[in-house]
């Protein structure tokens, strides 16, 4: 388990997308948590440290328009500044691309990747990479 001690937040308000991700990173050694919502994540992101949080960008299937994951990203982007941050979707647009990898006027975006969902091996290989890992 050659990624025991780096720890992974999945945040997704489908529970089968969540035990999926949570199966094939812990697979690949990664210790991880799991929220469905902002305020579950927010919570877990209170309790304890995180390396790299991987989240849906819509957090509310029924809510077309929703982007909490993005608002999620802010939040993370805020208080916890050390967490890198994924957004894992497929509602992808390129309003939402652009939001999540263009610096803002202090330089700084709110994710170090955008991936839509459904390709784990692609996913793995960009957590590893991202965390070097």
């Amino acid at each position: 388990m050659e990624n025991s001690a780096t720890k992974l937040l999945v945040v997704d308000d489908i529970v089968d997308w969540q035990k999926t991700l949570k199966g094939v990173l812990e697979d690949h050694g990664y210790d991880v948590a799991v929220a469905g919502s902002m305020d579950d994540a927010i919570s877990l992101l209170d309790q304890r440290p995180f390396d790299l949080a991987l989240l849906d960008m819509r957090l509310d299937e029924a809510d077309e328009g929703n982007e909490d994951g993005l608002k999620l990203a802010e939040t993370i982007r805020d208080r916890w500044p050390q967490v890198r941050i994924v957004i894992v979707t497929g509602y992808g647009t390129p309003e939402s691309l652009s939001r999540s990898l263009v610096p803002d006027i202090a330089g700084k975006r709110l994710a170090e990747d955008y991936l839509p969902k459904g390709d784990t091996d692609k996913l793995v290989e960009m957590v590893r990479h991202i965390l070097g890992k």
